[in-house]
């Protein structure tokens, strides 16, 4: 067998492992209930609030629920799923821009502004906030 096709397998076998585990369990931390260090500590909500429940939620169908959890989930996981099929293919998924470091700015201006936006205490920014 050769080291790609290990390599293809052990990334499905990971890939397939942590979808499993977060069917069942809301999220990956030790601790039942276990919030944000950044929201803990600042009191604001991080990109990443809720973007575990929103997997979640997911994975159970509950489209609005994710939705509500983390907007970012609808704009990940496309990407990381068409990676992750990019990885297992050897194929290109992306235009070539993608591949360039002209990418990088869009995507920090766009987290940057998603964290600041849903940290406004009023609507419609309210929205942006995760439901637990």
């Amino acid at each position: 067998m050769g080291n790609r096709l290990v390599y293809k397998i052990s990334l499905a076998v990971i890939v397939f492992t942590i979808a499993a585990y977060y069917f069942y369990f809301p999220s990956l931390g030790f601790l039942p209930n276990m919030q944000c260090i950044f929201y803990k500590t600042t009191g604001l909500y991080c990109p990443g609030c809720g973007g575990q429940r929103a997997f979640h939620a997911l994975l159970h169908g509950h489209m609005g629920t994710a939705l509500q959890d983390n907007l970012l989930i609808y704009l990940i996981l496309p990407v990381v799923g068409l990676k992750l099929l990019e990885e297992l293919s050897g194929k290109r998924m992306f235009p070539p821009e993608f591949y360039s470091n002209k990418i990088i700015l869009p995507i920090l201006i766009f987290v940057i502004l998603f964290f600041l936006l849903r940290n406004f205490p009023f609507k419609p920014f309210n929205y942006l906030v995760p439901l637990n």
